[in-house]
């Protein structure tokens, strides 16, 4: 007799990827984990199924298949109702699995879905026993109803969602990857590799597949792993990386790879200043050499760290992302890398035949990822400046930032004596940590000095005051300086430093929730082990600090730990954490607005490649969507008019919404690389036109120059009269106000946010993000549409379709074909908001005009498709334009019947 597969043809797909993880083997691990399984009955169960094997004829292995089946039926019935049942229905599962390949009855295939049920009954620590069956039940079924690709596509999301939190988690993402690919469902393999990316990012494994399943795509991980330097010093990735570019060199003797690397430094030496805190360079030899080929590095003139990498090529790292040398992967300021398919980043040669490294490092410092201020802000986090800085600026002794962050307005001050620190000397320690943004335009060669003009400073105070009660305030900037220069030079000894003094910190004794740099700093050298597990550990750090009633600067450390070790769930949680309940807290506002920043929102976890014209349509998309900030900031400061009236915000705000641009004093630039601030008047034209035409005037768009000498503004302003109207920002760069909304470049390109009529921040724009001169307005106004919608939708929703279609055909009233100007010219179709457009169809639909609803969701998708085309990427908003016509159209063929 023929045997043929015990699964239909409909569903041997699913099936074949399961066998191609979940080979048919005991589930001994499985079996482990509940100690009340009858391990040995299993095991007779297991070598009798095996002997039946060894029957003469089928006819006899049949017959044993069946003695087998009937005692395991008979061990599940004994174990009724206990969890030890289901490792022997799993046995029962394989068993009659082996029984149909012998003897393919109906009766069989009715038996074993029947024992599928059963098992997949499991609880989650059964996962691994209960999958396979789970999944031959979900396709049995999708075949008896004759599911099109579609609709299997479509059942495998549930499929995920109820393993994804469980120990098979991310084998069943890889089992559901090769089946979408070969189901052809792009948008399935688009939301699995977004699970990827939250859940499984740095997973090696997870890395490997996607680079063999997803060819000719680029695709972004974190780089991980602890390494040994050639001086038996350990660091780790991301974690030792992070704050700045990195390099990683991979080369070997036996091809060009060591004449490539000699190059390669060549070029370096020649642009080192430039590349200083922006680019580190990392050697990594492949061949075995006693001193990692240390020697060889230095004999270049260059000052690498050199890196051990035991076995070479069979390194799991090396399979992972290297493949094939010599190879230079690029390490985001952030942690990741950019997974590209061997041949696709070709470079040119110089004339010896060696790469032009001189050309690949101009692109280098073009990319976004080295740009200096943007490197700097990372860096300056990671250090933890922000921990110990007040938005006020300077130090009160009795209040130190610290204190505030833990006990805000209500703290109770530090009794201050004799023993203590003299206040002099507080303030001349204070004093190189620079509040932001300033700190952010620091060259390298600056910040450098700060910090050890710091540490020197606090080392003196430490050593004139011992026995001082409040030593932890110099304890904890020599400890932050210390870790300062651990990012800006790449110095592993500067962290070791540091540990020691956390150490000693921590054994004086702190206030209550004071001691979070120290621990942040030992958390950081415990997290250096392969052993750790970091996510717990990085957990336990916030139980620590006080669980669910953790501070806000215990929060962001755990957030930061937690991008270290390149856990995107830890950090991810941490920062919903901080949103929640600490955003509004002065001496989070830093933190807080980095968060929020939507340039750093994007890159934080991209992946740092931008080769091919849809790298930046995708940043310009999702920087300026008209999605509002998740945490509304309060604002309450009092700005100035020119004629020197006070504006309070929020008491003097009088429209729905406010548009605040931020500018420096002018005068600003004509013409391009005049060296001048950018002029005002390149940003706000459009947004000042666009809340012209808003009916009611519930749009005020305001200039807020960062300075408060009315009589200089207005000669920035020369003869041209202001755009809107203009405000002063007391104290400029140096008001609090900049802090809190997170300005950051200024003096580069225009900041703004805007406002509710409460002060609250709907959304704000740092500046960082390289836009054409109308991105910040269209992400403002696109806030503003958004909203539209949002409105339209809740009125329909309380039953107020005649207010919902008055309103929002005011803001998108409908276009006549044949309408004319006073000339007899046809006039030309209004361009409206995909927002607007939505609203209208939905409008539309409430009142049962389902051609113009019909009309405009078409509009919407076709759009949409444009601009997912540009992109070549599909978003989210395509999934719901499609959904809206789908409705519509399923309304409309309701109605004809």
């Amino acid at each position: 007799m023929r045997k043929r597969s015990i699964i239909p043809g409909t569903i041997y797909m699913g099936a074949l990827c399961l066998a191609f993880f979940w080979p048919i083997t005991p589930k001994l691990a499985a079996q482990d984990a509940a100690p009340d399984v009858p391990n040995q009955a299993i095991t007779e169960l297991d070598k009798a199924l095996a002997a039946a094997k060894e029957s003469s004829s089928e006819a006899r292995q049949r017959l044993a298949v069946r003695r087998v089946i009937r005692d395991a039926e008979e061990q599940v019935a004994s174990q009724k109702d206990s969890p030890s049942r289901f490792p022997i229905l799993e046995f029962l599962f394989r068993a009659r699995q082996q029984l149909i390949a012998l003897d393919d009855a109906t009766e069989h295939r009715t038996a074993l879905l029947e024992t599928c049920r059963e098992l997949i009954k499991a609880p989650d620590e059964f996962a691994e026993l209960r999958l396979e069956a789970d999944l031959l039940i979900s396709q049995a079924d999708l075949a008896k109803k004759g599911a099109s690709n579609e609709e299997r596509a479509k059942a495998l999301k549930p499929f995920v969602e109820r393993y994804i939190d469980t120990p098979v988690g991310s084998k069943v993402v890889r089992l559901a990857m090769v089946m979408a690919l070969e189901l052809g469902d792009n948008q399935l393999v688009t939301n699995l590799r977004e699970i990827i990316e939250e859940r499984f990012a740095g997973d090696l494994e997870m890395i490997a597949f996607q680079r063999d399943k997803l060819g000719g795509q680029v695709f972004g991980a974190p780089f991980t792993g602890v390494f040994e330097r050639a001086d038996g010093k350990l660091i780790r990735f991301p974690m030792d990386g992070l704050g700045r570019s990195t390099m990683l060199a991979f080369w070997s003797q036996d091809n060009e790879g060591q004449k490539n690397l000699e190059a390669l430094a060549k070029s370096y030496l020649e642009l080192e200043e430039t590349l200083q805190g922006r680019l580190e360079i990392i050697s990594i030899n492949l061949d075995g050499l006693p001193d990692a080929g240390e020697s060889i590095v230095r004999g270049f003139g260059v000052n690498w760290q050199v890196l051990r990498f035991p076995g070479g090529r069979e390194n799991p790292i090396y399979k992972t992302y290297v493949r094939n040398d010599p190879m230079r992967l690029t390490m985001s300021p952030t942690g990741n890398v950019a997974m590209i398919m061997s041949g696709s980043t070709r470079q040119k040669e110089g004339s010896d035949g060696t790469p032009d490294y001189g050309r690949m490092f101009g692109s280098t410092l073009a990319r976004q990822w080295t740009q200096p201020r943007y490197v700097q802000h990372v860096s300056s986090l990671l250090a933890g400046d922000f921990l110990v800085i007040d938005p006020a600026g300077g130090i009160d002794p009795a209040r130190p930032p610290e204190l505030k962050a833990v006990g805000g307005s209500e703290a109770k001050p530090l009794a201050r004596g004799a023993d203590s620190v003299p206040v002099e000397t507080l303030d001349a320690i204070q004093e190189p940590f620079v509040v932001p943004p300033l700190r952010y335009r620091a060259t390298p060669t600056e910040v450098r000095a700060s910090y050890e003009k710091a540490i020197q400073l606090c080392r003196s105070a430490i050593s004139a005051h011992p026995k001082a009660s409040d030593l932890w305030i110099v304890r904890n900037r020599l400890i932050v300086a210390l870790l300062g220069l651990w990012k800006t030079d790449a110095s592993f000894a500067r962290l070791e430093e540091a540990a020691t003094e956390a150490e000693k910190a921590i054994a004086a004794g702190y206030p209550e929730g004071c001691d979070v740099v120290a621990r942040f700093c030992l958390a950081r050298m415990a997290l250096r082990s392969e052993e750790v597990n970091a996510p717990a550990m990085i957990d336990g750090f916030v139980a620590d600090s006080g669980g669910d009633l953790a501070s806000g600067p215990a929060l962001a450390a755990a957030a930061l730990l937690s991008l270290e070790v390149a856990d995107r769930g830890g950090f991810e949680r941490y920062r919903e954490a901080i949103l929640k309940e600490h955003g509004d807290e002065p001496m989070m506002w830093t933190f807080t607005a980095f968060l929020l920043d939507r340039y750093h929102n994007y890159w934080l976890f991209q992946v740092p490649f931008t080769a091919g014209w849809s790298y930046g349509r995708r940043e310009n998309y999702f920087i300026t969507k008209g999605d509002a900030d998740e945490h509304r900031r309060s604002v309450q400061t009092d700005l100035r008019t020119l004629d020197g009236e006070t504006f309070r915000i929020p008491e003097d705000l009088d429209s729905e919404w406010t548009a605040v641009f931020f500018a420096t004093p002018g005068p600003w630039n004509s013409k391009r690389d005049d060296g001048l601030p950018p002029s005002p008047d390149r940003y706000l034209g459009s947004l000042v036109e666009a809340a012209a035409k808003r009916p009611g005037g519930d749009l005020k768009v305001y200039l807020a120059i960062l300075g408060d000498d009315p009589e200089a503004i207005r000669k920035g302003f020369g003869e041209k009269e202001p755009l809107c109207e203009v405000l002063m920002v007391p104290g400029g760069i140096r008001n609090p106000l900049v802090q809190q909304v997170g300005i950051l470049s200024e003096d580069e390109s225009l900041n703004c946010m805007l406002l509710g009529r409460d002060g609250r921040v709907a959304a704000a724009i740092s500046g960082l993000a390289k836009q054409s001169g109308r991105g910040r307005e269209t992400t403002l106004e696109s806030v503003v549409v958004r909203d539209d919608e949002i409105k339209v939708s809740k009125l329909i929703g309380d039953g107020k379709v005649e207010e919902a279609r008055d309103f929002i055909l005011g803001l998108a009233p409908p276009f006549d074909p044949e309408a004319k100007d006073e000339k007899g010219r046809p006039l030309r179709k209004p361009q409206y908001g995909l927002s607007h457009l939505r609203a209208r169809a939905r409008v539309y639909m409430a009142l049962k005009e389902w051609d113009k609803a019909l009309a405009d969701a078409e509009e919407v998708v076709q759009q949409q498709l444009g601009t997912d085309g540009g992109m070549s990427l599909r978003t989210d908003e395509l999934d719901e334009s499609e959904d809206l016509r789908a409705t519509i159209l399923k309304e409309i063929e309701e109605a004809k019947r």
